[in-house]
C-alpha cells in the first residue's frame, strides 16, 4: 500500500503542474486583468448617466 509510486507520481506530477501554470503565465494573467479592468470601467461610464450642461 505505501509501495505505490504510481500515486505518489500522479500527486507529485499535479502539484507541480499547477504551479508550473500560476508560475509560467504571469504576463497573460496580467494582460488579461488589464483588460477585464479596462471593459469594466468602460461598461460604467456608458451607463452612468452624465448630467446636461
Amino acid at each position: 500500500m505505501y509501495d505505490n509510486v504510481s500515486s505518489a507520481a500522479a500527486a507529485g506530477t499535479v502539484a507541480s503542474g499547477g504551479t508550473l501554470a500560476a508560475t509560467g503565465a504571469q504576463v497573460m494573467w496580467l494582460f488579461l486583468a488589464a483588460f477585464a479592468l479596462i471593459a469594466v470601467g468602460t461598461a460604467i461610464a456608458r451607463i452612468v448617466p452624465r448630467g446636461k450642461k
